[in-house]
């Protein structure tokens, strides 16, 4: 139940912090014609809000932004692991595109880490993101569209559209 807690929290600041980006907008479908110009203003807004919020926003090494909300423990994902989560992936609007609650019953995602099957891979942010998460730990990343699904989208997800994860890593194997 604490874990559920953890997780609720964090996504309820993102929620407000995407409300408040997106009253800014007026009359205007936000996740109607990305650019890149304009993916980079909602990051920037995004990333404003939570520096508003007080929240600790740390940076991997190629500049991918993300939030710990609780540190794990033991050692961090790594190439080849089976990696169990529970993740939200949502627009920076605040608007839920994918759950694990939606694929399982137990609300979990389980996957092969940087799988050699190139289809079963996870995007490039999600990839990099996780791998300094431990067993346990619940962090939210915004990945840019450059390691997302990037010009051209993906289904529901517009082109140079920018993501939000919030992923608690459950089991690490």
């Amino acid at each position: 139940m604490k874990k559920l807690n953890n997780i609720l929290k964090i996504c309820a600041v993102v929620l407000l912090a995407s409300i408040v980006v997106s009253s800014c907008k007026k009359d205007e479908d936000s996740t109607a014609s990305y650019t890149p110009e304009k993916e980079a203003a909602l990051i920037k807004e995004w990333l404003d809000a939570m520096v508003k919020s007080n929240k600790d926003i740390d940076t991997t090494a190629t500049g991918l932004f993300y939030i710990v909300d609780k540190e794990g423990t033991g050692e961090t994902v790594k190439t080849g692991d089976e990696v169990t989560v529970k993740y939200t992936g949502m627009f920076l609007n605040g608007s839920v595109f994918d759950a694990s609650a939606y694929h399982s019953e137990a609300g979990t995602y389980t996957y092969i880490h940087k799988d050699t099957d190139m289809s079963k891979r996870m995007i490039t942010g999600w990839e990099e993101g996780i791998e300094v998460m431990k067993k346990g730990g619940v962090s939210a990343f915004l990945i840019p569209s450059a390691k997302a699904y990037g010009p051209t989208g993906s289904m529901s997800i517009p082109p140079y559209c920018p993501l939000i994860f919030v992923i608690e890593v459950v089991d690490i194997k």
